[in-house]
C-alpha cells in the first residue's frame, strides 16, 4: 500500500515539472504562432455522442514521454482498477487541472482523457459501494490503472487499506452538462429530488456542495454489506458482476493490424491473446487474458509494458 502511494507520488512532482516547462514553452511560443510540439488532434464528436466543451484541460499533453489525448464527448462507461492519491498530503492543497483545490479528505477523482470537469458514478465491483463525484484532475499515470481517487473517496469505496480496486466509471452525462453549463460550477447544490439549484450565498469550496461530507467512522467495518453512497443523483442500476481480468493492448482500426501482434503477444506471455470487435472508431481491441488474480495479471501487464506496448493497462470483461 504504502509503496503505491509513494510511486504516485513521485509521477505527481514529475508531472507538476512537465507541466511547469510545457507551460512556459508554448508561453514564449504563443507570438510566433503557439507551441509547435504539441499535437493539435483530438477525436471528433460522432452522432450519437454529447460533446463536451472545448477547454484548456481538452488539450493533449505529455507524461514521460507518453501522449494523452482527452475525448471530446461526455460518454465513457469502462471497468478496471482504481487506487487512489493523496495518502502523503504531497498533492493536498495544490490545483487540480481545473484550478480547484485538491483536498485529499473531500471527494473527487482524476481521470486521463475524460472532459474536466465532469460528473461520474462510480462503483467498487468488490464491494457493491457506490458514489458519485466530480471528475476535476489528470491520472492516474500508473500503468493499469483507469481512475485515481481522493483519500476521502478510498475511504467510501471501502478500499483505503487494500490501496486498489476493481471499479466501474461511467460518466453522468446530464449532470456533466449541467456541471459545464453553470457559471460557477461550484453553486451546484446537492440534493436527491430536486434539479440542480443556484445559490446567491457565499459557498464552501469545490466538493462540498457536491458531495456533502460524511462522519468518519461511516465504513469503519469493511465487512458489513454492500451500501450505496448516495450524492447529487440517483441510480437504479445494480453494479457489474466480477469478470475476468484481462491486459488491454489497444485499438486498431483494421484487423490485419492485429494478426502479427496477437502472435507476439501468445509468444511473449504464454496467455491467450484476441481481438475483440467493437462499434466505433477504432473496433478491434487486442487483450491477453482472462487472468484469475491480480498477481497474474500485473506479471502479464509488465512484459507488455518492458516489450514496447506503454498504453497497456489492467481491464475487466
Amino acid at each position: 500500500m504504502d509503496s503505491i502511494i509513494f510511486h504516485r507520488e513521485k509521477e505527481g512532482v514529475l508531472v507538476e515539472l512537465i507541466k511547469y516547462q510545457v507551460f512556459a514553452l508554448c508561453g514564449l511560443s504563443l507570438a510566433l504562432g503557439g507551441c509547435a510540439t504539441t499535437p493539435t488532434y483530438r477525436d471528433e464528436c460522432v452522432l450519437g455522442q454529447t460533446c463536451a466543451p472545448v477547454k484548456a484541460t481538452s488539450r493533449p499533453y505529455q507524461i514521460k514521454g507518453v501522449w494523452y489525448y482527452p475525448q471530446s464527448h461526455y460518454e465513457y462507461d469502462e471497468v478496471g482498477v482504481a487506487s487512489y492519491y493523496g495518502g502523503g498530503d504531497i498533492f493536498h492543497g495544490r490545483p487540480t487541472a481545473t484550478g480547484e483545490r485538491f483536498d485529499m479528505n473531500e471527494v473527487s477523482a482524476a481521470h486521463k482523457t475524460l472532459p474536466l470537469p465532469c460528473i461520474a458514478e462510480v462503483t467498487n465491483l468488490e464491494t457493491g459501494r457506490q458514489i458519485q463525484l466530480k471528475v476535476n484532475d489528470r491520472g492516474p499515470f500508473i500503468e493499469g490503472r483507469i481512475l485515481d481517487v481522493s483519500r476521502r473517496t478510498a475511504q467510501l469505496l471501502g478500499f483505503e487499506k487494500k490501496g486498489t480496486a476493481k471499479v466501474r466509471v461511467r460518466t453522468l452525462v446530464p449532470e456533466s452538462l449541467a456541471l459545464n453549463n453553470l457559471e460557477h460550477p461550484q453553486v451546484m447544490l446537492a440534493q436527491n429530488n430536486p434539479p440542480p439549484a443556484l445559490l446567491q450565498s457565499p459557498l464552501p469550496p469545490m466538493n462540498a456542495l457536491l458531495y456533502p461530507r460524511l462522519p468518519d467512522d461511516l465504513f469503519e467495518k469493511e465487512e458489513e454489506a454492500p451500501v450505496v453512497i448516495k450524492a447529487s443523483y440517483e441510480t437504479s442500476e445494480p453494479p457489474l458482476p466480477s469478470r475476468g481480468l484481462y491486459v488491454d493492448i489497444g485499438a486498431y482500426r483494421q484487423e490485419e493490424e492485429t494478426k502479427d501482434l496477437l502472435k507476439t503477444l501468445s509468444d511473449l506471455t504464454k496467455s491467450e491473446a484476441k481481438s475483440i470487435h467493437n462499434k466505433g472508431i477504432k473496433p478491434y481491441a487486442v487483450r491477453v487474458g482472462p487472468f484469475s488474480s491480480m498477481a497474474e495479471a500485473n506479471q502479464i501487464l509488465d512484459q507488455v509494458i518492458n516489450a514496447g506496448h506503454g498504453m497497456a493497462r489492467i481491464v475487466i470483461q
